[in-house]
Order: structure tokens, then C-alpha cells, then sequence
């Protein structure tokens, strides 16, 4: 199991009352779980973001 590392977060209002929402419907058992999964799915954006970067910038260097 990976280390963990303890954060605190501050969340506005709606932010906060999402959250609870998520937990209290039964969508994710905690904050820490919700937190991990929106950290993920930001990764993957980020992840998704970047290919096509990769791909034109391989593509200009075949082309040179």
C-alpha cells in the first residue's frame, strides 16, 4: 500500500455541501475517497491534455 500523507482542505460552501451530498448518498465512504478520486480523474485530464501535444510535436519532427 502506497504511503499516505495528510492533508487539510478548506472547501466553500457548495463545495462542502456537494461533498457531504456524495458521502451521505452513498457515492464515495469519505472526503479522503472523494478527494482521490477527483485528484485521478484531474491526472487523466491533465494525462489526455498532453497526448496530442505529444502527437503534433512527433509528427513536426517526422516532418522535418
Amino acid at each position: 500500500m502506497a504511503a499516505k500523507h495528510s492533508r487539510h482542505i478548506a472547501l466553500t460552501g457548495p463545495l462542502a455541501e456537494y461533498v457531504e451530498t456524495q458521502i451521505a448518498g452513498g457515492e464515495y465512504a469519505s472526503v479522503s475517497e472523494m478527494v482521490r478520486a477527483a485528484v485521478r480523474l484531474l491526472m487523466e485530464r491533465d494525462r489526455a491534455a498532453a497526448r496530442p501535444n505529444l502527437a503534433a510535436s512527433q509528427t513536426a519532427s517526422a516532418d522535418e
